[in-house]
């Protein structure tokens, strides 16, 4: 059956004629390595105007979308925004530290009509949905003076869908590639193996990897914030649980759901997430997140302990066990830490935290378990909130794919088995209620073992588990670049989780003074398709 898609189709040809004929000139600034407050240094400067930024952005996305699927479709009205916001700086009105500054989102989360985009979580029953208002997390972008650039893809509702699909992959547009991967996704690998992008927030990450914006904004329910910046080798926080409503967002779960900003330096993270936040915690007031920027000199502040590699490592349903990969991760990690303990306030070696199998609630995933509790009820609220959806609940949700399943439900991925699981969930049962209190007891594990062993911050392999600490208790976490391996070129990180986002600020801040300089992916750049000439 064909499904007339509507706005926002995959194809972005039509966006050709917003590009002037610039190819012969030398861009004004990079896009893979130029940082969101450059660009407004240089803004300030009066060097460049932002709809100059822009056309740059969209000539890079021209060249390359076609191959890396990470932008699904653009704000029509970008432009004049660019513009309107130049005029405002020529008569000396900044409206925030971003003024000026493109941002991507991710397609989970709601803008209203006047923007000229659907929300479609990247499947084909929302692509007519249109959320009658902003999130509250984009009126803060817009009060702050950031240009809403575009959505971009994510794996097909958030990965809550079904068993055994890829991250990065959706039906709406098919397979994301990580810019960094020599040859594409691996079909040998793991459905989040080495050549992944991550997911689900793939396409934020692939986005400003491959310079089609400074900044994007992800979604995290657990781990999908974290496991894209560190495969396309960018920092990132996933804030405090509840700092950043999550109203408006496309849901898997309330209780576990925040947005959160990915970019290529710990300044513009400090930047956008004090945007993000608002006023709402007293850690960032006056002077924002900026203020806990102090460089290598942030390491005297410091108390940190480290998680064993060789525990806290990806299992192999998630990531292929290649040999030669998970040594050369583990050497990585490993010399991470070595700097980590000669720089640190003080270093606490293999910290014995609660090791993630604990969260199992009846021989499943306890997180996962609270996901599927949550998602029908959470989702169905949310659809309230839109109009021109295919679908108005999760169990139209259920018989719209099964109805399009050529489309939906293709013979690589045909299970939704997340959905009917949600679907089929008595909610009548205390179930939920004994879900919660089993994976709180085991999350205070954190707390517990901060206080015991006096320290500020865990760190561990970003390749692991470790995120299920955040969700289970609402603590923040943030993603470090640490290096790239020889086995595929893919980058490597690490991932803190502690008390306070301007303690990660402080250690990423760090890191990014004490580690070598990230380096910008190369291997999509064979895979030019579209010049705009």
């Amino acid at each position: 059956m064909a499904v007339d898609f509507g706005v926002g189709t995959f194809g972005l040809a039509h966006i050709a004629g917003w590009v002037p004929h610039i190819t012969n000139q030398p861009p004004l600034f990079d896009p893979l390595t130029t940082t969101a407050m450059t660009l407004q240094r240089m803004l300030n400067a009066g060097a460049i105007t932002s709809v100059q930024i822009l056309n740059i952005y969209y000539r890079q996305i021209l060249e390359y979308n076609a191959y890396l699927k990470a932008v699904y479709q653009l704000a029509p009205n970008a432009l004049e925004r660019a513009a309107e916001l130049d005029r405002l700086r020529s008569n000396g009105v900044l409206l925030g530290m971003l003024h000026g500054i493109p941002v991507l989102l991710k397609d989970n989360i709601g803008t209203e009509p006047s923007l000229g985009m659907n929300t479609t979580a990247c499947t084909p029953a929302l692509v007519r949905s249109i959320a009658t208002n902003n999130s509250p997390v984009v009126d803060r972008l817009i009060a702050a003076g950031v240009i809403i650039m575009g959505k971009v893809t994510l794996s097909e509702m958030m990965w809550y869908k079904g068993l055994g699909v890829r991250v990065g992959w959706s039906s709406l547009c098919g397979q994301a590639q990580n810019p960094y991967i020599e040859g594409g996704i691996d079909k040998s690998d793991g459905i989040s193996g080495h050549s992944s992008p991550g997911g689900s927030s793939s396409g934020p990450a692939i986005a400003v990897a491959a310079g089609f914006a400074p900044l994007a904004v992800g979604t995290e329910t657990e781990g999908s914030i974290n496991c894209p910046a560190t495969r396309n080798s960018l920092y990132a926080v996933k804030p405090t649980l509840g700092v950043v409503p999550n109203k408006g967002i496309v849901p898997i779960s309330f209780h576990l759901d925040t947005a959160g900003p990915m970019a290529k330096s710990a300044e513009d993270i400090a930047s956008l997430l004090t945007v993000m936040i608002g006023n709402d915690r007293p850690d960032a007031s006056f002077g924002g997140y900026i203020t806990f920027l102090k460089g290598a000199d942030g390491w005297n502040d410091l108390r940190v302990g480290l998680l064993d590699p060789d525990k806290w490592r990806y299992d192999k349903r998630l990531q292929t066990p290649a040999p030669v990969a998970i040594q050369q991760i583990r050497n990585a990690t490993w010399e991470a830490y070595s700097r980590i303990a000669s720089l640190a306030r003080s270093c606490r070696m293999n910290v014995p935290l609660r090791p993630d199998e604990d969260f199992d609630f009846e021989g499943s995933n306890g997180i996962i378990e609270l996901m599927i509790t949550d998602f029908a009820p959470d989702f169905d609220k949310y659809l309230k909130g839109t109009i021109g959806s295919n679908v108005r609940d999760t169990e139209e949700l259920l018989a719209w794919n099964a109805q399009h399943s050529n489309l939906v439900l293709p013979p690589e991925y045909p299970s939704q088995e997340s959905i009917e699981q949600a679907v089929a969930f008595d909610k009548s049962s205390d179930r939920r209620g004994r879900i919660l209190a089993h994976i709180s007891e085991v999350g205070k594990s954190l707390p517990d073992t901060l206080d015991k062993y006096d320290i500020d911050v865990i760190i561990g392999p970003a390749d692991s588990w470790i995120t299920k600490y955040s969700a289970a208790t609402g603590h923040p976490h943030c993603s470090l670049p640490t290096g790239y391996i020889e086995y595929n070129g893919r980058p490597v990180g690490l991932t803190a989780i502690a008390r306070s986002e301007a303690t990660l600020i402080t250690l990423m801040s760090a890191h990014e003074a004490s580690f070598p300089q990230r380096r910008p992916p190369s291997a999509f750049l064979a895979h030019r398709s579209y010049c705009g000439d």
